[in-house]
């Protein structure tokens, strides 16, 4: 799942879920919108925080394409 899609579905905000992983807010928005690849330690905590469900490997799928 994409962090954007786990942020959006949870109705957390960038800056509530950059306290809770211990980086900034504008940090998470690079990682949201995919500008930005977390370091390993930061993927550790993101996928903590989403207990699985954010995995790195989201960060390096393609975008879908649209139709």
């Amino acid at each position: 799942m994409k962090l954007s899609t786990y942020l959006e579905d949870n109705k957390l905000t960038h800056s509530a879920f950059a306290e809770r992983i211990g980086v900034s807010q504008g940090a998470v928005t690079r990682y949201a919108n995919g500008a930005r690849l977390p370091r390993p330690a930061v993927m550790a905590c993101i996928r903590q925080a989403t207990a699985g469900a954010v995995t790195y490997r989201d960060f390096l799928e393609e975008p879908e394409a649209a139709e």
